[in-house]
Parts: C-alpha cells; structure tokens; sequence
C-alpha cells in the first residue's frame, strides 16, 4: 500500500503561521482526516493528498516541494509506516532539507527501518493522552518560528543551528581528503613513536584505504618501522572468515599497509601486530583481543563513519539504551543487510567482531574521519543532534579529545565553516592534535 502526505498550510505564509508536511500510511486515513480537522480548528491550514494533487500531476514532485518550503515534518508512527519504502523516501527528503521532524506514536512499537530518522527527534505519544498529544503538537508546531536562535527554527530557515561544539577539541576542514588523510597517518606515526608500551586502532573500510595510502606515502621520514614498538590491532573484521579471504579486513590491512611497508623493510614486527581474527583457531579471537588491548592501551583510534551514523559495526536503529554498549569492549555484533551492503556486499557472513565503542571512548586520541561528501548529513549532525543509541556515531560525543578530520567541501554541505580550524596544512594539524 502507497503511504499518504499531508502539507499543513497554504502555498503562501503569513507572519505567525506554520508549514508542515505531514507523512502517514494509507491505513490510517481516519487519523489524518482528524488531525487535519483539528488543525484546522486551530487556524492551521491543511493539504493532504490525493484529494489536493491536481489530476496527472507528478506525485514525487509534488511531494518533495512540500517537504522542501515546509518549516515542520510530521509522521503518524506505526508498524506499517515503519516498514513503508515510500515513508523512508519521505524523511530522507526531510533530512535532506534540515527540517525538524516530530513524530506522533500512534501504536506501541519502537522505530527499526526509520531508527536512523526517528530516534534523535521529537515523538508524542497519541496512545494515552490523545488530543491532549495534539495540543502539544500544535503549540510545538507554532513555536518554531516564535523561538528565534532554536534548533527548530534554524532548520525551518534551511539551516543548520550554529552551536559552540564543547564536546570536540577540534574540526579540520582540509582542501582534500589526501589532506585529512595525511593528518590522520601522522597523528598514528608520532603516537606510536612516543608510546612504546601502548596500541595503535587502525581503522577498516573505504576511509583506512585513504588513510593507509598517505602513511605509505609519508613512510620514509621515519627510520625503520613508523610505528615504532607500538603495538597494532585492527577494529573490525568479519566474523566467520579466514584472514586470507576476499572479504576479510585483516588482508585488506595487510595488503594496503603491512606488505608496502615490508617492501621498504619498514613493517612492523610479527610480535607488534595484532589484527583481529575472524575464526577460531587455539586462541579465541574475542579474548584475545581484550587482552591486547588490556595489556596495551589505545593511544590513538581513527573511527570512519557511514553516511547513516554506523561505527564499528555497530547499527542505526538497533540500540535503544546507550548503557548497552557505551563500555563495550571487543565482542561480536550481527548486522543486517543495510550494513552487511555498505561494509562489502560479497561478504558472507553477518556476524563482526569489533573492537568495541567502550575501548574507542578509552584511546588517548580519537579521530573521526569523514572523507566522503555523502557524510555531510551525519557530521552536521554528530555536532548539532543529541546522543542517542539509535545513531551509535554519536556516542562518540562521550570522548574526551576527541577530532574531526573531513575536508572542506563536506564542511560546507554540513554547514559546519564557522567550527573549522585555521590549520590546513596536515603536518602541521597533526602536531596541533598530538599537542593538545
């Protein structure tokens, strides 16, 4: 079944009134004609489809003007909204446009397909109180422009809120991700170089190959090993397989980094190195993980993002209560087909083992790498929305020393030019970092 839109308001807006797109299943249809009734009681005009599409008219035209000059998103949340395709479309277009989205729980089920959207905004509860919930939802509705410097009101202006960012020690915006990536493998190399008895995180996926490329290509500065007799485990790898597989992390570290390294008789040592495990062998991989990271600890940890909020294997929309994994160490998650597609869609196992959010808030130094512009969206909002375990990346906000390396072109899509630092040289931000 097509899930139904609703635009609360005229084509034109008079000083105090409000806009508001509002989306919903086509199985609550009864819902929507009273909300609209009521809203319109309450001076708020009112326009839902299909009874205000003109015949032959482009519905997913139509639908994306309204959620773009509207200064509010509602959704009437329930089990079949939350499995609509047409929904997910609807509030990716709302977060595409920086609109605050509140939404109205109309059934006892928690959010899972829309987690990513839904968990860090705004819900009403419609089971107990009813039209007691709507006054709420109309005094919210009319409070975002009559609140001047709030978050709801910026986004209706189509901005990001401008906030002072107390949790991070810094943001590099660099002229490329070469740039951000060079920083990255410095902070590793003088780390490691001054730290002996502790362990280095090195990062998987799209922005360690980065990563991984600028410290080869900043290798011959240092004499012998860059890593010094620091000790190095890697942050993920895939549960199941073996580490000469396609698929596994632990080769693509080796193939991208170590054996580079050992062209030039600069690798580390066979002690020194230990990237996780994916299977069973005389050792269990998870324990010996801890233990590494026990006797060794973390003084620098590069943690890549996904454009949805993942890290370290660890889901949006799975978690509900931070205290489940906020002191997680090395354990073993399952992930679903969203992730199992955006980590690698030949992989054959669901099961990861990570290194665990609990030991990446325990490095002295943690880099949040975001290289991509598709990582605008989380980065704006890793710095202006709320922690919550729906989103695990923004637990990140728990560290301490925490930075951000991305480059100047994501800065701008995530509006975020005003938190830059002046440094863009990467030598130089690496010291800065290390020195801080």
């Amino acid at each position: 079944m097509k899930s139904c839109t609703i635009w609360l308001g005229g084509s034109k807006m008079e000083k105090n009134e409000q806009k508001a797109f509002l989306s919903h299943h086509s199985s609550k249809a009864e819902l929507v004609r009273h909300l609209s009734r009521y809203l319109e009681k309450n001076g708020i005009e009112t326009w839902y489809a299909p009874r205000d599409i003109p015949a032959g008219a482009d519905w997913p035209n139509e639908i994306e003007g309204a959620i773009k000059s509207c200064s509010a998103f509602i959704l009437l949340f329930c089990a079949k909204a939350d499995s609509s395709q047409q929904v997910k479309r609807e509030l990716a277009l709302a977060d595409k446009y920086h609109k605050p989205v509140f939404w109205v729980k109309i059934e006892n089920v928690e959010p899972n397909n829309l987690g990513y959207f839904l968990t860090a905004t705004q819900w009403l509860n419609w089971l107990d109180n009813r039209d007691d919930t709507l006054d709420q939802l109309v005094t919210d509705i009319y409070a975002i422009e009559k609140t001047p410097g709030t978050a709801a009101s910026s986004v209706a202006e189509g901005c990001i809120p401008k906030q002072e960012s107390s949790w991070v020690k810094g943001v590099f915006g660099f002229l490329s991700d070469r740039d951000a990536a060079e920083c990255a493998a410095r902070v590793y190399f003088e780390m490691a170089q001054t730290h002996p008895d502790s362990s280095v995180i090195l990062p998987t996926g799209r922005s360690a190959t980065m990563i991984f490329r600028a410290m080869n290509k900043i290798v011959d500065e240092y004499e012998g090993c860059p890593f010094g007799e620091a000790h190095i485990i890697s942050d993920t790898e895939t549960f199941g397989v073996w580490s000469e597989h396609e698929t596994s992390r632990t080769k693509h570290i080796k193939d991208m980094l170590i054996m580079p390294l050992k062209r030039k008789h600069k690798e580390p040592s066979e002690e020194n190195l230990h990237l996780l495990s994916g299977v069973y062998t005389d050792n269990d991989p998870v324990k010996s993980a801890q233990r590494i990271i026990r006797l060794f600890p973390p003084m620098v940890h590069a943690v890549s993002l996904s454009p949805l909020g993942e890290i370290l294997a660890y889901e949006v929309g799975t978690y509900h209560d931070m205290d489940e994994i906020i002191d997680d160490a090395p354990r073993i998650v399952e992930v679903g087909e969203h992730s199992k597609k955006y980590i690698d869609p030949n992989q054959p196992s669901k099961s990861i083992l990570t290194i665990g959010l609990g030991t990446a808030l325990q490095s002295e130094i943690l880099l949040i790498v975001a290289f991509d512009i598709q990582k605008a969206s989380i980065v704006s909002r890793l710095l202006n929305g709320p922690m919550t375990a729906g989103i695990p990346a923004t637990l990140l906000r728990n560290h301490p020393n925490a930075y951000i390396l991305t480059t100047e072109k994501v800065a701008v899509e995530a509006k975020i030019l005003d938190l830059l630092s002046d440094i863009k040289n990467p030598n130089e931000a690496a010291k800065w970092i290390i020195k801080n």
